[in-house]
């Protein structure tokens, strides 16, 4: 039925925290020293929603080991999409770590939560995945350092499909078990920074301030972007199968590289108009299937 698994809201939702996504991921990229940056970020997200922690109750006992894990798994995705950007250009990595996520988040939430998917909702799926990896593939030869890049973006993908499945899990169990999703919310945020400010705090301990200095304002700025972006997507993930949902929200890949030619004066090329046109069809297939 038309609009019946993938609706129009949380389809909207993610869309919008594709396109936030992609521009915080153009300045991860340009930025000097992406740990003390991603940390800023992670940090000034937290105080953003620390005054709502006194004014809504805690999250559900159930809905802790979901918190919990999901701040673990956060944290690898962190550390392993800095490291694919200090080794690979974005138009490399970024769609490699975005592109394989959809697939895999489909099929942990079969396994996990039992989701399953139409035959051409499966099929746009897979579509949307092959395109979304082959936005970035390199189109002649192997660039410098690209086995190392490669490895950190996969390792990125897998821990991007790992949070979607755990997070929209987490989300439907808050939402059911104290029927709102706001104190999970707040503290997805609250608990983000936990494990990677201390890590970039003692990687940097020899020039913090200088770090921390040249990380404020874009850090900060993105922060709040990043407030948006999440959020808008955990709200989608408590709405809809996750499989699709992580597909929309990677079209951030499509909309990092319209960035990244406009701002970088990246070349689009063809071969990415034609894989643009067949992403697009994978996610007609899964919203119509």
């Amino acid at each position: 039925m038309i609009l019946n698994t993938v609706s129009f809201l949380p389809a909207a939702m993610m869309l919008a925290s594709a396109v936030i996504h992609a521009a915080i991921g153009l300045w991860l990229k340009k930025s000097d020293d992406k740990l003390a940056f991603r940390a800023v970020l992670a940090l000034s997200t937290a105080l953003l929603v620390l005054p709502f922690a006194f004014i809504i109750p805690l999250p559900a006992a159930q809905a802790w080991p979901f918190l919990i894990g999901g701040a673990v798994i956060h944290f690898v995705y962190q550390l392993s999409q800095i490291s694919a950007f200090e080794r690979g250009d974005m138009g490399l990595v970024y769609p490699v770590m975005r592109g394989m996520a959809p697939a895999l988040a489909a099929g942990f939430a079969f396994l996990i939560l039992k989701e399953t998917l139409s035959p051409i909702e499966l099929s746009g799926l897979l579509i949307a995945a092959f395109a979304l990896i082959a936005f970035g593939w390199p189109s002649r030869g192997r660039p410098e350092r690209w086995g190392s890049a490669m490895i950190f973006a996969i390792i990125c993908g897998i821990m991007i499909a790992f949070y979607s499945v755990i997070d929209g899990a987490g989300m439907r169990i808050a939402r059911e078990g104290q029927g709102q999703i706001w104190s999970y919310l707040v503290w997805f945020f609250l608990l983000d920074w936990v494990f990677l400010v201390p890590v970039a705090i003692y990687m940097r301990r020899n020039q913090l301030s200088t770090a921390v200095k040249g990380a404020m304002r874009s850090g900060a700025i993105a922060g709040i972007a990043s407030l948006f972006s999440y959020g808008l997507a955990l709200i989608a993930f408590s709405l809809a199968p996750i499989g699709p949902m992580s597909a929309m929200r990677e079209t951030s890949v499509v909309f990092g590289a319209v960035f990244a030619a406009v701002i970088l004066k990246e070349p689009f090329g063809q071969r990415r108009i034609i894989l643009a046109v067949i992403l697009s069809a994978g996610l007609i297939a899964m919203q119509f299937g």
